[in-house]
């Protein structure tokens, strides 16, 4: 394949996964997604499956089934509500799904005290950022947290390079989209907007090579941003096309802390994996994130449930 063609593929395909993600409650096909793009199905199909080494269909599964273990491991939410909010029928659907594709109930998985991919993924995030092996409990810690709410908004995103080693590359590559997501802030006054960074994928479920992390910028929606959204549309990066997320108003366990994205990583995910495992607080969702707001230092937001303080 001529690298012209497959650079066209390789975003088009990424487009395909972004639609899915912004849809995880709906059981979208490929040639649901493939009108979307006006493209041929099973013409994404194959070259999803090149790029992707697993079919659109095995794809969209397992990231359902991930999303679901992810709110089974950090959320309150009943095995009935995971279901419903992660595209299943009911409950017995999502029972059935865990059987078969993990070999555990659900109520088995919420109760395990940890996951063979979450060892092997913070190992090698350790090695990869030479992080801090405990949970700096001094700096990570509820008392240097405080709530806040953050309205509704749309990330406007680029996947990093992963090729297998999703920490390592982000490490490589976010200084350089950091600079081009400034330009691109600076251009559109966007002065409240936050550059962030995170994954896709729910953090102890998803196998390491599998992960999708994303570095973009947040922008608040509502009065006021409406010709900011329309300039974001034209706006990209240089060979690399800005993809879309819908983030809702949400509350959020916010923490900031002096050190880089990079070292911040592990910690954090100790802390948030720690409290809600001990019910300091509970999330709604898998996506938490770090805005960049220094070389070294960044802010943590996770979103939490009210009843738990937020």
């Amino acid at each position: 394949m001529k690298e012209s063609t497959l650079h066209h593929w390789r975003g088009l395909v990424e487009k395909a996964i972004a639609i899915t993600d912004n849809n995880m409650s709906q059981d979208l096909s490929v040639t649901d997604v493939a009108a979307q793009l006006s493209v041929d199905a099973q013409t994404l199909g194959r070259r999803f499956e090149d790029l992707k080494q697993e079919s659109f269909k095995q794809f969209t599964r397992r990231r359902k089934l991930e999303n679901a273990g992810g709110l089974l491991r950090h959320s309150s939410f009943s095995i009935s509500q995971i279901a419903d909010l992660c595209g299943y029928t009911n409950s017995a659907a999502l029972s059935k799904a865990f059987s078969q594709d993990l070999h555990f109930s659900p109520t088995a998985y919420r109760d395990r005290p940890c996951l063979v991919n979450e060892d092997e993924t913070l190992y090698r995030t350790k090695i990869i950022t030479s992080a801090e092996d405990e949970m700096m409990s001094d700096i990570f810690c509820m008392d240097n947290t405080e709530e806040i709410n953050l309205p509704s908004s749309t990330l406007y995103y680029v996947l990093l390079p992963s090729q297998n080693d999703p920490i390592r590359n982000m490490v490589t590559f976010m200084e350089h989209f950091i600079q081009e997501f400034s330009i691109i802030k600076s251009t559109v006054f966007l002065q409240d907007a936050k550059i962030i960074t995170g994954t896709l994928d729910a953090v102890p479920v998803t196998l390491y090579h599998r992960m999708m992390m994303y570095v973009g910028l947040l922008v608040p929606n509502g009065p006021g941003y409406e010709k900011v959204h329309r300039q974001m549309q034209f706006m990209g990066l240089y060979a690399c096309t800005l993809h879309t997320k819908d983030i809702a108003g949400n509350s959020y366990k916010h923490l900031k802390v002096n050190m880089g994205f990079a070292e911040a990583g592990l910690p954090m995910y100790n802390f948030i994996n720690h409290s809600c495992r001990v019910g300091y607080f509970k999330m709604t969702s898998n996506q938490f994130f770090i805005s960049l707001t220094g070389r070294n230092t960044c802010e943590v937001f996770i979103p939490c449930e009210k009843r738990y303080g937020c």
